[in-house]
């Protein structure tokens, strides 16, 4: 049986099998399938979706593609771990203290699909070191125009609650994420569902957050978050998580045969939670953004999953291309896999506060 949203006794999904420690997915489980098949290419969505005329959660009724990567990008991004470790472990050191500074109670970490879970993981770490006790992982979606899960976030609030609860994601840019958990939580409200913010609204703790949207935060400028560049096949085993209605039954996601983890990946970020922190790492005020061209996705990291995920016309750097190669070699690398041209000195990208940015089609 598939459980409602409406039915608060239905029972949690079957456990999916992840390389993240203690982690637990909040989806139902579609079945296996091999996302590098032709045959299941119509399982997943095209730039289609993002049509004007298609919203709420038909938008969201497929996962997003998984176009295959090669070991090339691999050795990138583990040297980018490496590269970016000391600076990475401060951030989170500092998003830690944040959250107990706002809230001094254990929480229970919502990590948001995707880019949520390798954050949470190492906030989880933390934290937990601080707490002195285990601070649980759960990782549900977000869609915009749809808002979170009902039915997972039911069901985290049922097994947790005594615990705050603190939304995590990788990074933000324009505010997405937010808007959609504000968006959310009022829905949630009007369907008289108890607050279990206690009126003080979703909080949502990220690692990088260069335009200021989070309450607790890591860094403030844009920063290459090597995680940004895994792909689900290598680094989940499962697929984004689909809506199948606008019920916001337990949203739905694939499972990926094992033999496409790539473990080395998990591990070599994994091991940042114990990697000796910058001791002055960067940071600053968020920037002053003025207008911001539409069309265009924003800041390095979403440039990146829109290299992975979506079809971007290009990729505009604000550094030269010998810095680049030096710094965001999986960015470089990514587009060159992707035939994406890449246009270095973008002067405008520094008044945006941004390291990278890609009009799409």
């Amino acid at each position: 049986m598939i459980a409602t949203a409406a039915d608060a006794s239905s029972p949690a999904p079957p456990p999916v099998a992840t390389p993240w420690p203690d982690l637990r997915l909040m989806a139902w489980p579609a079945g296996e399938i091999d996302p590098y098949d032709p045959s299941n290419a119509a399982l997943f969505r095209g730039e289609e979706a993002f049509a004007a005329d298609v919203t709420g959660w038909r938008r969201w009724s497929k996962p997003s593609p998984e176009p295959p990567v090669d070991a090339a990008l691999r050795a990138a991004v583990l040297h980018s771990i490496d590269r970016a470790a000391p600076a990475l472990r401060a951030g989170v050191a500092r998003l830690a203290l944040e959250v107990l500074a706002a809230d001094p109670r254990p929480p229970v970490l919502v990590a948001v699909l995707r880019a949520g879970v390798p954050v949470a993981h190492l906030l989880s770490a933390d934290l937990g070191r601080r707490l002195g006790a285990p601070v649980p992982v759960v990782a549900l979606s977000v869609f915009e125009g749809l808002g979170w899960d009902t039915a997972a976030l039911t069901a985290v609030l049922a097994a947790h609650p005594e615990r705050s609860v603190w939304f995590v994601d990788g990074w933000t840019s324009r505010g997405g994420v937010a808007r959609a958990l504000r968006a959310a939580y009022a829905g949630w409200l009007a369907e008289g569902r108890p607050d279990f913010t206690g009126g003080a609204g979703p909080r949502l703790a990220v690692l990088l957050d260069p335009a200021g949207h989070a309450h607790a935060t890591g860094l403030r400028h844009d920063q290459l978050v090597p995680s940004a560049c895994f792909t689900a096949p290598e680094t989940l085993g499962f697929s984004r998580t689909f809506s199948v209605s606008a019920a916001q039954d337990w949203h739905r996601v694939y499972t990926f045969p094992r033999h496409l983890l790539r473990p080395e990946l998990v591990k070599a970020f994994c091991a940042l939670a114990d990697a000796p922190a910058d001791p002055a790492p960067p940071s600053g005020p968020a920037p002053s953004l003025g207008p911001l061209p539409t069309g265009v996705r924003l800041h390095v990291n979403e440039v990146v999953r829109a290299l992975i995920n979506r079809n971007p016309r290009a990729v505009w750097l604000a550094t030269d291309q010998a810095t680049a190669e030096d710094r965001l070699a999986p960015v470089l690398h990514l587009a060159r896999l992707r035939n994406v041209p890449v246009h270095f000195d973008r002067s405008e990208l520094t008044e945006w506060g941004a390291l990278a940015a890609a009009p799409m089609r």
